[in-house]
């Protein structure tokens, strides 16, 4: 047994063409035909329930009464001073429900059942409102200043008085708003400029307030001055301290030469300018020299002795007074001992003037260090202050160009209110109506656009439905779908049997009894090239010559019997010994197609007659189609168990012998889905070759069936049931089937005597 090795899978997918598309129309036609049919009988019924609707429209001319635009903001902002008219703002206003109203309020003033059919006023507005459209004309691609107002309704009258009563009631509106948008402007412009004098007033006091709290009037020139002010402070307090540095040098140079502390030089030279206590030191000096004679002669006790003793003491008393009296207190370093005393307050005209040089030095060195100390401590507050100019220099900054800005907006706005003031004659937007209402035309209903409209929705949906089922199918329609479903060969296409050329056949097949002419379809040449070129293409793909060739499908009724008696009788004319075997033991139909019978046949010769005994009759039939002759092996009688006689060993020894007797044996085969008959001759025959019937067969049951088939060695599938117009292009069809059956013909009986031999 041969087999093909498992073929990949075919996943290439052709592009989705013209001839596709038109296929796929042409097969749901139907679909596409009911859904026109539908919308078309809707659109009617529609067409017909529609209530007549009549339209009319008037033409107004929407302009601006002014030409120049006044900026009362005072700030450019790059636009024109052309009027920038709010068209847009302006259709809006004229959409509004009031015009309305005050329509349908004049119009029930003539008509109180104008209104008729509506629960309430807000109904009736409601209805009027929606049927009311309002747009504004574009010529060239440029928007106009003309605005049409477009309205229908069921009452021709209804519409022209509807669109007159709104064309009043614009005009009055316009009228009555005109001079309340101009006053509104120049109270918006009298508005900015009370709220712009109050915020410069609030500018001016917030600059009074600053100025008054921190005591100045403009921080800018205040710092540069505190900064000249501290430049000449520190140089002074440079010049203080090289100053100090000279006096303190003099004031200690004279110090070290009196060899005495500034405070006991100036009580010295103050006691020795007193002429009183220089009197007194005198007589003090003058006892004391007498009291030391006295003693070197005398002794203490001596009463002269003691005389200038107490006189002495006396002086010394006074002397202490007299310097209580000149310095006022006496100075805790000064000591008031007669010897100090003695020693004190004499000093000469050089002490004296050095004295007072140290006393010049001395204060003059006391003045500047207080003034260096003066001028640190102002040095420092002045920084100090410096330091808080730059935020006073900002806030005053930010106060400053308020104050300008705003007085600059208030001279704007106050010239503003002077050319608006001009201008009260003018503004706003002036509506005028060009072309009045008219009598309403009726637009509906429209039988042809209404059908158009039926017939193009329901293509619409046609088309979805067709393509949607279109995708739900999963029927090989094509030779190409068939190709890309297998991996087998595609052997050849027997073609689909004309309408025209069908009903000859099938007259023919009616007559064949009298005509004994069997398988008429073996007459149509185009049937005949078909088979030839596909038993011409098994002989070419056959890497070996081929004694058995079992014909099979994957479910019945795709043509494999038809197929196999052509291959049959292909054969046979190719000057081939040919046996074709019915092995369809469930359902035979060679016989109907030939025209013999089925009363003996293999079931005859797998099931022999009881105790042995040979069939009366060979199973064996010949058969003369159009003057070829073909030997046939029917069906014969049913069996109970088809599997089992197929698969003996009397269906392998039949098999081996027919191929040593024939050129080439051919099985019609049971199909391979569903039943194991197919498989187990296809593993005793030398080739097999699968037909799949075109709009019949689906992707799932070929793709089962060659998995199958894939087993056995398969040459090739045949594609049967295609459609061929002009230039031989295969096109997609509706179902069909090839005719198959023909009558009778006698049989040719021939002597079958033992298994495997096969007379004449």
């Amino acid at each position: 047994m041969l087999t093909n090795p498992a073929p990949s899978t075919v996943t290439d997918e052709s592009e989705f063409g013209y001839g596709q598309l038109f296929g796929v129309l042409i097969r749901r036609s139907i679909w596409i035909g009911g859904a026109i049919i539908g919308a078309l009988g809707i659109a009617a019924i529609l067409t017909l329930r529609e209530e007549p609707v009549y339209q009319s429209s008037m033409q107004l001319l929407i302009e601006p009464n002014y030409r120049q635009t006044v900026n009362i903001t005072g700030q450019e902002d790059g636009r024109s001073s052309s009027s920038q008219a709010d068209y847009a703002t302006q259709l809006n206003l004229m959409r509004s429900n009031t015009f309305v109203e005050q329509a349908i309020e004049k119009l029930l003033e003539n008509d109180p059942e104008f209104c008729r059919g509506a629960s309430d006023s807000a109904e009736c507005v409601g209805r009027f409102q929606g049927a009311l459209a309002l747009s504004q004309l574009v010529e060239g691609g440029t928007e106009t200043r003309i605005f049409e107002a477009s309205f229908r309704a069921n009452d021709p009258a209804v519409v022209q008085v509807f669109l007159e009563a709104l064309g009043e009631v614009y005009l009055e509106y316009n009228e009555e708003r005109q001079a309340q948008r101009l006053e509104q402007g120049l109270k918006l412009v009298n508005q900015r400029i009370e709220e712009t004098q109050n915020t410069l007033e609030g500018s001016r006091q917030a600059l009074k307030q600053f100025r008054e709290a921190e005591n100045l009037i403009n921080p800018e020139q205040q710092a540069l001055a505190v900064a000249g002010t501290v430049r000449s402070m520190e140089q002074s307090a440079v010049e203080i301290e090289s100053q100090v540095r000279d006096v303190q040098a003099s004031f200690d140079a004279i110090q070290t030469q009196l060899n005495a502390d500034p405070e006991m030089a100036l009580i010295s030279s103050r006691l020795s300018q007193s002429s009183r206590y220089q009197q007194l030191l005198n007589a003090l000096q003058a006892t004391e020299l007498a009291l030391a004679q006295r003693l070197s002669l005398y002794a203490e006790a001596d009463p002269g002795v003691q005389d200038l003793d107490s006189q002495r003491q006396r002086q010394v008393s006074l002397l202490q007074a007299e310097v209580i009296r000149v310095l006022g207190e006496i100075p805790g370093q000064l000591e008031l001992s007669e010897t100090a005393l003695l020693s004190q307050g004499q000093l000469g005209a050089i002490d004296l003037q050095l004295v007072n040089d140290l006393v010049q030095a001395q204060v003059t060195l006391r003045s500047l260090e207080a003034r260096q100390a003066w001028l640190d401590q102002t040095l420092q507050a002045m920084q100090t202050e410096f330091q808080t100019f730059p935020n006073l220099i900002a806030e005053y900054d930010r106060i400053q160009p308020e104050i300008e800005i705003q007085q600059q907006s208030l001279e704007q706005l106050l010239r503003s209110r002077e050319e608006i003031s001009n201008e009260l004659a003018q503004g706003g937007f002036s509506w005028n109506i060009v072309e009045a209402a008219q009598t309403g035309k009726k637009i509906s209903p429209q039988p042809g656009r209404n059908l158009l409209l039926g017939l193009v929705a329901g293509a619409f949906v046609g088309g979805i439905l067709a393509f949607g089922r279109e995708a739900l199918d999963n029927v090989v329609r094509t030779s190409d779908e068939l190709k890309k479903q297998v991996a087998l060969p595609l052997l050849g296409m027997i073609p689909e049997i004309p309408r025209g050329e069908l009903a000859s056949l099938s007259t023919r097949m009616s007559d064949n009894a009298a005509t004994s002419e069997p398988f008429p379809l073996n007459q149509w040449p185009p049937f005949r090239d078909a088979i030839d070129l596909i038993y011409k293409t098994i002989q070419i793909t056959s890497a070996q010559p081929l004694s058995s060739l079992m014909v099979t499908s994957a479910r019945t009724g795709e043509g494999k019997t038809t197929l196999a008696i052509g291959l049959a009788l292909s054969a046979a004319r190719s000057h081939q010994r040919v046996l074709l075997i019915d092995a369809n033991l469930r359902h035979p139909a060679i016989h109907k197609q030939l025209s013999i019978l089925n009363k003996q046949g293999l079931t005859a010769y797998l099931q022999p007659e009881p105790n042995g005994q040979e069939p009366p009759n060979s199973p064996l039939t010949r058969v003369s189609v159009a003057g070829t002759m073909l030997d046939v092996l029917p069906a014969g009688a049913g069996a109970d168990d088809p599997v089992s006689l197929l698969s003996s060993l009397s269906m392998q020894q039949l098999l081996a012998t027919a191929e040593a007797k024939y050129d080439l044996v051919i099985l019609d085969t049971p199909a391979i889905l569903g039943m194991a008959d197919g498989l187990q001759l296809a593993s005793m025959c030398k080739g097999v070759v699968a037909v799949s019937r075109l709009d019949q067969t689906t992707q799932a049951d070929l793709t089962r069936a060659v998995a199958i088939l894939n087993q056995v060695n398969t040459v090739g599938i045949v594609a049967n049931g295609y459609q061929e117009e002009r230039g031989g292009e295969e096109r997609h069809h509706q179902n069909g089937h090839v005719a198959t059956s023909v009558g009778g013909v006698p049989k040719i009986t021939s002597i079958f005597r033992r298994m495997g031999h096969f007379a004449s």
